[in-house]
């Protein structure tokens, strides 16, 4: 029974690859060259899926943390980044 235990403080190295993946995988949509090359629609979906993965692989470790972080950042990159680039390009 002492293993159902979710241990709060410890991020599993998986879920924190899929973070990083995240991250990446956020950073890679926008067109940083000025060239208005367009990206294919599906490249929108893998922030998601990543942090669902980490969050996966972080619930499979009993790892709460690690599921909230991975979960919250998978679902938050796309709108993060939609505010921070028309704040910083205008609208």
């Amino acid at each position: 029974m002492a293993n159902a235990v979710a241990t709060s403080g410890r991020i599993p190295t998986s879920s924190a690859l899929f973070m990083g993946l995240v991250l990446v995988s956020a950073l890679a949509l926008p067109d940083w060259s000025g060239g208005s090359v367009a990206r294919p629609m599906w490249m929108m979906c893998l922030p998601m899926i990543f942090g669902i993965a980490g969050a996966v692989m972080a619930w499979r470790k009993n790892s709460l943390a690690g599921v909230l972080i991975s979960a919250v950042l998978g679902f938050a990159a796309l709108p993060v980044l939609y505010v921070v680039t028309v704040l910083l390009e205008g609208a």
